[in-house]
């Protein structure tokens, strides 16, 4: 038995013994690897950044001609070079990497069993801003790999090809769609010439999708869709979707959008709806609006007479003027019924507004009540 026990512990040590060494062996490899790439990497990294220090106008031929093993050792800092520049020094840096083949290369990789890959290559094509590659990048909006979706969303973004808004957009009617703000950012990247087809989403029977390109819109400032938002504003069933349309028919900035959004603050319309119309209205700083802002102050939701308050606050002097007049108003009233008297509802959302006014705008505090 002992005999048995003393051999266990021999098999036992020489395990170990064969692991640690095995470690040692990796980790000193790894250690003669990285230092022979850092060597190779550089003299092709001093050339690049010299190359970019003169803005793209000498060097190209030099980069195109190093050896493949050092430029193989050197691409990944290139290529992180090549995600922060812009103007000429970038175009000039995408012409080497063009001439190099790195396109092909990421091409033929979108389509690699290797997720990993994949990605990359999708980075790689939006950092080189390829529109050739658009086609092949909308594939992949539909990748069993959510990771590599989202990669490609980004590179698509960054490349801005309005060609790819309808991919974009069918891509977020799926079981797993990427996430809301990053596509909004995508679809603005794209530009005014994706507005036609965003204004055309509208009409998708996903309410998510409608959301997105609502924001979309608003943030690109796409005025010629007024007419389509607020129709979306008027008819639309789903909630959060009439929402965003209120909030974005602020962000337009046009005369157009006061009507649609007054007529929102209706009553039989949902809280949450008036209080963004509401919003809406003080950010498009509509003098027309106060009248009907003012009629809130009163209103049994919180949050729409909070909202009402504040809009008139950024209305201008006309607003503040208001939510004054509400004040003195109230003083007058509780005049009348005695010393203990409360303010009103009102008088008290006109006060805290004309406090954020005096902080923000440094106009007169409100008189005491």
């Amino acid at each position: 038995m002992l005999r048995i026990f003393t051999i266990i512990i021999v098999v036992l040590a020489a395990i170990v013994a064969v692991t640690a060494l095995a470690i040692v062996a990796v980790r000193v490899h790894r250690h003669v690897r990285r230092r022979k790439q850092a060597a190779l990497a550089a003299g092709p990294r001093q050339a690049l950044l010299a190359f970019v220090a003169d803005n793209g106008e000498e060097g190209s031929h030099g980069l195109v001609a190093i050896p493949e093993d050092a430029w193989k050792a050197a691409e990944p800092g290139a290529l992180g070079l090549l995600g922060k520049l812009r103007g000429e020094a970038h175009q000039a840096l995408v012409s080497v990497f063009l001439r190099r083949g790195t396109a092909r290369r990421a091409l033929y990789d979108l389509r690699s069993r290797s997720r990993v890959r994949r990605a990359r290559a999708a980075q790689v094509l939006g950092d080189l801003e390829l529109r050739q590659a658009v086609p092949e990048l909308c594939r992949l909006l539909t990748d069993r790999r959510a990771e590599v979706r989202v990669v490609a969303v980004r590179a698509l973004g960054r490349i801005g090809d309005p060609a790819a808004a309808w991919r974009l957009i069918a891509s977020l009617d799926q079981s797993d769609p990427v996430p809301s703000l990053l596509a909004t950012h995508t679809l603005v990247q794209l530009g005014p010439e994706a507005e036609v087809t965003l204004s055309a989403a509208l009409d998708h029977p996903e309410a998510r999708v409608r959301a997105v390109c609502l924001e979309a819109l608003g943030l690109l400032g796409a005025t010629g869709a007024l007419d389509r938002v607020a129709r979306v504003l008027r008819e639309d069933a789903v909630l959060d979707v009439s929402v965003a349309a209120a909030t974005n028919l602020g962000r337009l900035g046009t005369r157009g959008a006061v009507e649609p959004l007054t007529q929102a603050l209706t009553s039989a319309r949902p809280a949450a709806l008036r209080a963004a119309a509401a919003r809406a209205l003080g950010d498009l700083g509509a003098p027309s609006a106060v009248g009907a802002l003012v009629a809130l102050l009163d209103d049994e939701q919180y949050r729409v007479a909070h909202e009402a308050a504040h809009a008139l606050r950024r209305v201008g002097p006309r607003g503040r003027q208001a939510l004054q007049d509400v004040l003195d108003a109230d003083r007058a009233d509780r005049g009348g019924r005695g010393a203990h008297a409360q303010p009103s509802s009102a008088a008290a959302h006109a006060r805290e507004a004309l406090a954020m006014a005096a902080v923000t705008l440094d106009v007169p505090e409100p008189v005491p009540v």
